[in-house]
């Protein structure tokens, strides 16, 4: 593999570790990020140094998590997860293993990771190690666990959330969704804010439909009054964190499957700011979305653009925002031409400068060439 595309800081550290006797690798999602072309936004690195021996081998490092054999190394410029090689003990929480014990094989660090695609890993020779088939894997384009799916599901329940969000961000099949129905009633043991983050990388995906493949085997039932529900979804609306939540949000809503979109949001762990736009955009959209210019500006001037644009997003009417916005009207007091001030030298004072301003507004709403001085 062509190491180019590895930060001179990542070879720094593979570099160290071997100058030390340490064998060293990349591993995991940066490996498959650097063999699908795409550029990794971490970096994991396994090596049979023990943790204190990190530490003591280079100047700057954070012990994350010695428990499991982790340690933050800041080198050259970066900063990389170290890992120690290890094998896991029982997941008595389906979630965390109760014990690791440290090993100096790296075979056996790689056959406990949870798909063959994320169980390779790379050395500062750029040779790739693949010993459970990963790049035969990406190169039919399915998501396979290392080796069996009950097994490696009933160790982490996460991981049924991870293969679908792999399968939503590489266009992928599954060899696993059999697996995933027998085990879905273990996703009951991951923590909201762990699916929050699968489910949000799923909806910023090209495929954000595959939440359609969650709720269908099972995996957010403890969220949903219903699950037998087909989700309808725009495939053609941008990447964009809040407008995605919305349109998830209007889906369920529409299939009946949510009652309470703000409870259900902030029981996933959802953030407030996107949960307050999504309740705004369903608050919007509970009455028929405006096809005129000026009915749009008043929504606008009313809930501000950010709830507008994820509104119109689930009616499918965001280009239509979208050249409001660009069209340079003004939409609130603070960009009519004229201002306070202006008033004040005509007498008026106190509420009736307010209502005075607000009439103003309206009228500019409705006819944008009025808005001058």
């Amino acid at each position: 593999m062509d190491l180019l595309t590895v930060p001179a800081g990542i070879k720094g550290i593979l570099r160290c570790f071997q100058q030390a006797g340490y064998e060293a690798y990349l591993v995991g999602g940066c490996v498959l990020d650097t063999l699908i072309g795409r550029v990794p936004g971490d970096w994991d690195i396994c090596t049979a140094a023990l943790p204190e021996q990190t530490i003591a081998l280079f100047g700057r490092t954070v012990p994350t998590g010695l428990r499991h054999g982790t340690v933050t190394v800041f080198y050259g410029g970066v900063q990389a997860e170290v890992t120690t090689f290890r094998v896991d003990g029982g997941y008595s929480d389906h979630r965390r293993p109760d014990e690791v014990r440290f090993t100096d094989r790296l075979e056996e660090d790689l056959s406990r990771r949870d798909f063959t695609i994320n169980a390779m890993a790379m050395g500062l020779d750029g040779q790739v190690i693949d010993l459970f088939g990963g790049q035969d894997d990406l190169r039919q384009r399915v998501i396979r666990c290392v080796g069996d799916p009950d097994i490696r599901f009933q160790e982490d329940a996460l991981r049924m959330f991870r293969a679908f969000r792999f399968a939503a961000q590489l266009g992928f099949s599954s060899a696993a969704y059999n697996a995933i129905r027998r085990n879905a009633h273990l996703a009951r043991f991951v923590a909201p804010e762990r699916i929050c983050v699968e489910l949000e990388k799923t909806l910023l995906s090209p495929r954000p439909e595959f939440v359609q493949s969650m709720v269908r085997y099972g995996l957010l039932v403890a969220f949903l009054s219903r699950t037998d529900v087909s989700l309808v979804w725009n495939t053609a609306s941008p990447p964009e964190k809040a407008l995605r939540w919305a349109q998830f949000c209007a889906a369920f809503r529409a299939a009946g499957a949510v009652d309470d979109i703000g409870g259900f949001l902030r029981s996933l762990r959802v953030d407030g700011h996107t949960t307050r736009l999504c309740e705004k955009a369903l608050e919007i959209t509970a009455a028929p979305f405006p096809t005129d210019d000026a009915g749009l500006r008043r929504l606008i001037a009313r809930y501000g653009p950010e709830a507008v644009r994820c509104a119109a997003c689930t009616v499918g009417g965001l280009f239509r925002v979208e050249a409001v916005l660009a069209s340079g009207a003004c939409l609130d007091l603070a960009h009519l031409a004229v201002s306070g001030a202006d008033l004040k030298v005509l007498g008026y004072q106190g509420p009736a400068m307010g209502r005075a301003l607000q009439r103003l507004l309206d009228a500019e709403l409705e006819d944008p060439s009025c808005n001058h001085r």
